[in-house]
């Protein structure tokens, strides 16, 4: 299974490259405003989904790789990973509070504070353990073990999926209901809950790293997924064809 990833990484990697961008160019020329959140998120993946694609390529597309190489490689991809975690936890308490209607300004509060503690919580509960000093490199001496940062990404997963259902009850509820904002929704729902499947499955399932390729796979095919349905919300409406001039009889 590690060989068919391997050879399917880089093309799901390229293929979620084109979604993305694809995804800006239809924010870009449509709701940009509107969906910034939307935008900044789908700007942060793509310019990570490029990099590390090429730094995965140029990594372990050779013969010999450096194990220095690899463990920098897997330090920036769990850095980046958190972040775009966070960034999803984000966009649904957004457009929780652009749903929320008449009761934006308490709501507010308590969103802003939701988020300022999602961010600190992850350092109280796993306690992010560091490499003893003395070892050669810098990215092991200055990133936490990977087991903090595979907890954090389920934590925000987790409450990113929670906070979707809450985004959910609301559209439900809603009378006018924005039909991109639905679709988004949609998309967040298989995005989150795949992701934190994914890495429930290889923290638990398989923690010594058995079975981490297909749980990849998982991941990346849930990924590409969300986003396309994310194009499919964005497509601009098809345009009216104006019927011609309707001919008077006398």
């Amino acid at each position: 299974m590690t060989r068919v990833y391997d050879f399917l990484a880089p093309v799901l990697g390229f293929g979620s490259a084109l979604a993305l961008l694809f995804l800006i160019a239809l924010l870009l020329l449509g709701p940009g405003r509107k969906f910034w959140v939307v935008l900044l998120y789908a700007s942060w993946e793509f310019l990570a989904t490029v990099g590390l694609t090429i730094a995965y390529l140029r990594i372990f597309g050779t013969p010999q790789v450096s194990p220095d190489a690899a463990q920098l490689y897997s330090r920036f991809y769990w850095t980046n990973d958190v972040i775009a975690d966070l960034l999803r936890f984000v966009l649904v308490v957004v457009l929780i509070y652009r749903v929320a209607g008449s009761s934006r300004p308490l709501l507010g509060r308590a969103l802003s504070g939701l988020v300022v503690a999602t961010i600190v919580l992850p350092f109280f509960l796993f306690h992010p353990i560091f490499p003893p000093p003395g070892l050669p490199t810098v990215a092991s001496r200055w990133y936490p073990r990977g087991a903090w940062f595979n907890s954090t990404s389920q934590l925000l997963n987790f409450g990113g999926a929670i906070m979707n259902v809450i985004l959910w009850g609301l559209l439900l509820q809603s009378r006018k209901r924005d039909p991109q904002i639905l679709a988004v929704s949609i998309g967040l729902g298989i995005l989150l809950t795949g992701t934190a499947i994914s890495y429930g499955l290889r923290h638990f399932a398989a923690p010594q790293g058995a079975y981490a390729a297909l749980f990849n796979l998982l991941l990346n095919v849930t990924q590409l997924g969300a986003w396309l349905i994310w194009c499919r919300a964005f497509w601009p409406p098809p345009r009216r064809k104006i019927p011609g001039a309707a001919v008077l009889s006398q």
